[in-house]
Parts: C-alpha cells; structure tokens; sequence
C-alpha cells in the first residue's frame, strides 16, 4: 500500500510571483485501487495550506454569482479569472468574491493560497447563462474531431485562453510523447516514475503559460481519475497508450 499522499499545487509566478511547477500527483495505486489524478502544477505533501472553495457552477445572465474560500487554510489568498479582463470584486482579505455578467459564457476562477510556507491552488469554473451547456467551440476545432480520448483532448482545448495555444500545444504533445518513450523503453518502470516525469515535462514546455493550461489539464484529470476507476489506467503500458492518445490531440490542435 502505498501512503495516500496530499495533492496540494503550487500557483505561478504570474499569480503569486512563486512558480508554477509541477503537473500530477499520484494518490493511490494499485489493482482496483482508486486514483486521484491532480492535474493543477506542482506538489507538497503535508501542506498546511489547503483551498476549500465554495459557490455556484451556473447562473443566469446578470446573475450575481458569490464565491467563498472561507473555510480554508491560507493566510493569504490571490484570484484570476479566465478570460482575462473579466470584472470581478475581491473583498474581506480575499475570502469573497461577487461577479456578474451580462454575456453567456464560460469563466474559470483560479485561487491560490498561501499558509506560511505552504501553497496551494483551486479551480472553479462558472456557467452564465442557462443555454450554456459545453464550453464555447475553438475555431481551431475542426469541426467533427476526432472520436475518443484524442477527440476529447481537442475539444478540451477551447477551454485555454492562450494567444500561442497552438505553440504550446505542441509543445506540450512533445512533452507526454517523451514520456511515452521513455515508458516503452522501461526507463520509466513505476506509476510514481510516470508520474514525476510528466510533472517535470510539462513544466518545462509550458512555464508560466501553464496557468492558462489550468482549465484544459482540469479536464484531463477527471477523464484519467474515471479510467483509473475503471480499471484502463492502471499498468505502465496503460499510461504509454494514453499518454499517446493525448499528445495525438495536442498535435492536431498545433497544426
């Protein structure tokens, strides 16, 4: 049994001005065992600061929305909202947020916080407007994607509000596509291996940009956590087919 680790992230340094790092973090592995996938950069295990945020996922145009990171552990908290220019009020030394709209679409609430010397980072995404079901298309989309993992990867990718996203995705294909390798070659043996690999790859081909790859890798992880579950993303050679199918996404979208 391996111990259950606490998937904490640390924010980046357009944020915090601290980093961002990292990309997974492991919690449990095993046959039939439950995975926890965190897909939000960067790891530190026993951190004393942890985000709990609370509020609603849709609302209706004009709406006011309230969001509350009350009852978390943090002596100081920092609040970014995708697409960038979007109004918002921070109050009460950051624990609440009110926001309104008057446009359908889809806004992503990033919050990081910081206890002492631990960090830590949450993601909320908001709805407005009741029509709004999936996020908004990317023109970069074709239009009948691919099916599959792969199709899925693309679609994600309307969620990245980047003006170099189609640099950046491939970069970050090359990223798991090395990773792939280094599994088929058994350089890399163990999940936690896999895992540590991709952390440092990713965080290199994306930088500081990665903050804007937080929706997309969001997306990704719930898609992993419900293989793991299933039992498909459980072996090494698992991982290396998945990881492919995810930089084939990737690959398309930089074309």
């Amino acid at each position: 049994m391996i111990e259950k680790l606490k998937n904490i992230g640390i924010f980046l340094a357009v944020v915090l001005g601290i980093g961002f790092i990292g990309l997974l973090v492991w919690d449990k592995y095993g046959p039939k065992k439950v995975l926890n996938y965190d897909l939000t950069p960067g790891v530190v295990v026993n951190s004393k600061a942890d985000i709990i945020i609370e509020g609603p996922t849709e609302v209706k145009v004009g709406q006011l929305a309230r969001l509350t990171v009350e009852k978390s552990a943090g002596n100081t908290f920092k609040w970014q909202v995708l697409p960038e220019g979007t109004d918002f009020e921070v109050y009460d030394d950051g624990r609440k947020v009110v926001f309104s709209s008057g446009i359908e679409g889809v806004y992503t609430f990033i919050v990081a916080c910081a206890n002492n010397n631990d960090v830590d980072i949450k993601v909320l995404t908001l709805r407005v407007g009741a029509s709004v079901d999936v996020p908004v298309p990317n023109p970069d989309i074709p239009p009948n994607p691919a099916s599959g993992l792969k199709g899925k990867v693309m679609s994600w990718t309307s969620l990245v509000n980047s003006p170099n996203k189609k640099a950046e995705s491939a970069k970050l294909a090359t990223s798991f596509l090395n990773v792939q390798v280094d599994i088929q070659s058994g350089k890399l043996t163990t999940i936690e291996e896999i895992i540590g690999a991709t952390k440092v790859s990713n965080q290199a081909a994306l930088g500081n940009s990665l903050v804007l790859w937080v929706p997309f890798l969001e997306q990704l992880q719930k898609e992993m956590q419900m293989q793991a579950e299933s039992g498909l993303l459980v072996t090494p050679e698992q991982h290396a087919r998945v990881w492919g199918e995810i930089a084939a996404g990737l690959t398309t979208i930089s074309k």
